[in-house]
């Protein structure tokens, strides 16, 4: 299953849309088949579910992982940018960007902007249409024009995440990504993949979906759990 074929993967959306566990997902699928991969986390928006904190899990299975370390691991600023604009430049990496924060965090991304606009990537939108502010074709249509206008980069495609965490079943799933096939054809965007928890994987099979679909395992946790 060749979901993404560019070099460059990055993945973007509000708050809760879960593009941090697919981020990480990806980059593991993509070790499959590359000798170099890197992850970057890039967000400076949420204070839990960042890439960093399954860098220990990642390190392990060869993936690279850019963020701040130490005391500076929480810091709100990209202080990495030197060595991120390395791997983009570095046509030996599959590289993925973690971009936290709807149109705040991809102000970031911005700052790269003349060094991915003209190689290859992809920017993927990541979309649950069970969070606040993405149910509804409006909300999600002006979300992506948000994103695009302050990243300077143009979205490529439609990640499908649709759940309700641990009151996720299979009619959650289908309503949910009945919203989002709905955006992308109003967007004129292709649904990359559709994402389903790894427990499901037995119920909910590929021909189930027109789309690809994507299992994943859950790595973030809040501190408190």
């Amino acid at each position: 299953m060749n979901i993404l074929s560019k070099r460059i993967k990055i993945f973007v959306g509000s708050f809760g849309s879960g593009k941090t566990e697919i981020a990480i997902n990806y980059s593991i699928y993509c070790r499959k088949s590359h000798a170099q991969v890197a992850i970057v986390d890039l967000d400076i928006v949420n204070p839990y579910f960042r890439t960093r904190e399954a860098k220990k899990a990642l390190n392990l299975k060869g993936i690279k992982v850019i963020s701040p370390e130490g005391k500076l691991a929480y810091a709100d600023l990209p202080l990495i940018s030197p060595e991120i604009k390395g791997l983009i430049q570095d046509s030996d990496y599959h590289l993925i960007l973690d971009v936290g924060g709807d149109d705040i965090g991809t102000v970031v991304l911005g700052n790269f902007k003349s060094f991915i606009e003209d190689l290859n990537y992809e920017m993927l939108m990541v979309v649950n249409s069970y969070r606040p502010f993405t149910q509804d074709v409006h909300q999600i249509q002006q979300m992506a024009q948000e994103i695009e206008n302050s990243s300077r980069l143009k979205i490529s495609g439609i990640v499908s995440n649709p759940n309700l965490s641990r009151q996720t079943d299979e009619k959650v799933i289908r309503q949910g990504h009945i919203l989002i096939k709905q955006v992308a054809q109003k967007l004129n965007l292709p649904i990359k993949f559709i994402c389903i928890d790894e427990r499901f994987s037995q119920k909910i099979k590929q021909e189930n979906f027109e789309e690809p679909v994507f299992y994943i395992k859950r790595f973030m946790s809040l501190p408190w759990n």
